[in-house]
C-alpha cells in the first residue's frame, strides 16, 4: 500500500467515525453541560495522534519527492473537500502542522508547486498556527 493510500485510508476511517458521530447526535447534546458533543469525542486526539506516526512511518521509508508531494497535497486539501463535519474540517486544518518534517523530502520545484498552491488555499488572513507552520517548512525547503 503507498503512502498515500495509506494516509487515505486514514482520513476515510475518521471521516466515518465523525460522520456516524453527528448522525447518532441528539438534540441538545453537549448544550449546558448535558450530553456528549461530537467535538469532545476521544476520535479527534486519536486522529492527530495516528497521523502523526503514520507521517513518521512514512518518512522513515526515506520517499522520494514525488510520492512526499502527493501525501502533502492530498492533507493539505483535505478541508477543501470535506468540509462537512465541521468537527473533522477543523481537524484536517489543525493537523497541517504535524507536515513539518515531511515537507523537507520535497525538491525546491516540488516545495515551490505545493506552497503556491497552498497560498492560493489558505490566505493570510484565514491562516491558523498550523497553516504558518506548514507554510514556514515549505520555504524551507523550496530555498533547498
Amino acid at each position: 500500500m503507498s503512502a498515500l493510500e495509506r494516509v487515505r485510508a486514514l482520513y476515510e476511517q475518521y471521516l466515518a467515525t465523525t460522520e456516524r458521530l453527528e448522525r447518532d447526535r441528539r438534540p441538545g447534546d453537549g448544550l449546558f453541560g448535558f450530553g456528549k458533543s461530537p467535538k469532545d469525542d476521544p476520535c479527534h486526539d486519536q486522529f492527530a495522534v495516528a497521523l502523526e506516526a503514520l507521517l513518521g512511518e512514512i518518512l522513515a521509508g526515506e520517499p522520494d519527492s514525488g510520492e512526499t508531494r502527493e501525501v502533502l497535497e492530498y492533507i493539505y486539501r483535505a478541508p477543501q473537500v470535506y468540509p462537512e463535519p465541521q468537527t473533522a474540517y477543523w481537524m484536517f486544518q489543525a493537523v497541517h502542522g504535524l507536515t513539518v518534517p515531511l515537507a523537507a523530502r520535497l525538491t525546491p520545484a516540488d516545495a515551490q508547486a505545493v506552497r503556491d498552491e497552498y497560498v492560493k488555499t489558505y490566505r493570510r488572513w484565514e491562516r491558523m498556527p498550523s497553516h504558518k507552520r506548514a507554510l514556514a517548512a515549505l520555504d524551507r525547503a523550496r530555498k533547498g
